[in-house]
């Protein structure tokens, strides 16, 4: 069967990460939609510019953006097919689900019963155990480890390093910062950070 031409949306650095995936797969990317009029090509890829509908509209894209704002608001714009990316490095339960747009990075681990949402970035060495639910749009950065039972809500960023125990509820829209030990729920709209990660504004009051 032949493959499947892939677009990207984004020229910044985590495209480079996203294509050098998509070469392993074995995958051609023939195009790149950035405004960044300055670059001109990565790898070779030429930039195209602005999104359009109407360039090779077979073709799958990957929106390549690591903020979650930024990728759900392009996410509404686009007309082409959304592909899921892979990376062959990565170990994941043949009972996990993962939706459209998800982007599983290398040598992350993903064990069964867990639910991945849509245009999620699960970056580079992750652990997520059982039973876990990654909402729509959440970036889990590079070295995280999520305990099972675990649920992440919409937007979310799991800042790189950062250890959620067991069972804990993470709302939408949350920062986590980087390194920090999560040991009980934490509610919308929240930054936390620290060993136990303490809710940032409380501390400063």
């Amino acid at each position: 069967m032949e493959k499947t031409n892939y677009l990207i949306y984004g020229g910044g650095s985590h495209s480079r990460v996203i294509i050098s995936i998509l070469e392993k797969m074995g995958v051609q990317v023939v195009g790149i939609f950035d405004t960044n009029n300055k670059i001109k090509t990565i790898k070779k890829i030429s930039f195209l510019g602005n999104y359009k509908t109407q360039i090779d509209s077979k073709c799958k894209l990957v929106i390549a953006i690591g903020d979650n704002k930024t990728r759900e608001k392009v996410s509404q714009t686009i007309q082409h097919p959304i592909g899921t990316i892979i990376d062959p490095d990565t170990k994941i339960n043949k009972d996990v689900l993962i939706g459209k747009g998800s982007q599983i990075i290398t040598s992350s681990t993903i064990n069964v019963g867990t639910i991945i949402g849509k245009h999620c970035i699960i970056n580079t060495n992750c652990s997520i155990d059982h039973d876990c639910k990654v909402n729509d749009f959440v970036h889990i950065a590079p070295g995280v480890t999520i305990c099972g039972g675990v649920s992440i809500g919409k937007s979310t960023l799991v800042g790189a390093g950062t250890t959620i125990l067991p069972n804990v509820k993470v709302g939408k829209n949350v920062i986590i910062g980087a390194g920090s030990l999560v040991n009980k729920d934490i509610p919308d709209e929240t930054k936390v950070y620290g060993i136990p990660a303490k809710i940032i504004d409380d501390e400063k009051k």
